[in-house]
């Protein structure tokens, strides 16, 4: 019986230095810059410059799509802002971009569809959804019921322009 206890009592110190570092860590990923790199947020600000784009909202999909790998894949979509070649092929050719993992490519054919997306839509909720192929996205963007996904990418987003601001 005593054994039980202690191995309770155990595992409950346990879960709670876990929960501790857990927590530990959510908050450093919070205010840390951006993992991808310097290269791709070089691509992110001269490429958000010229679509009018923030770049930190590019950087934040390229977070969230890719981990910044230039090689992720996922079905037809791939690069670091995972880039669906089907659907996207006439804007390569376009845009003359022929390597779907070239990442200043990748990242330009990005940005050319959201600025597309924002003229259209204008709202960064809306855009967002449209981006990740979200079901009813016009209509969720309507009642500013955005999804768990462009949530995500507008806070990260925000939080990076605090970082580069200092």
């Amino acid at each position: 019986m005593q054994y039980k206890k202690r191995i309770q009592g155990a595992l409950s110190v346990v879960l709670v230095l876990a929960v501790c570092l857990v927590t530990q860590y959510r908050l450093q990923a919070e205010n840390a810059d951006t993992f991808i790199s310097p290269e791709c947020v070089a691509y992110c600000e001269e490429i958000g410059a010229r679509y009018g784009i923030c770049p930190e909202l590019l950087e934040a999909i390229m977070e969230s799509e890719s981990s910044g790998n230039p090689r992720a894949q996922n079905g037809n979509c791939k690069g670091l802002m995972q880039i669906n070649v089907i659907y996207h092929k006439n804007r390569m050719n376009m845009l003359g971009v022929s390597d779907i993992f070239d990442e200043k490519g990748n990242i330009l054919l990005a940005a050319d569809y959201l600025a597309e997306l924002f003229r259209e839509y204008g709202d960064v909720g809306t855009v967002l959804m449209l981006y990740n192929g979200s079901r009813d996205a016009i209509e969720r963007g309507i009642r500013a019921d955005y999804t768990e996904y462009a949530q995500n990418i507008m806070k990260r987003s925000e939080q990076l322009e605090r970082l580069h601001q200092k």
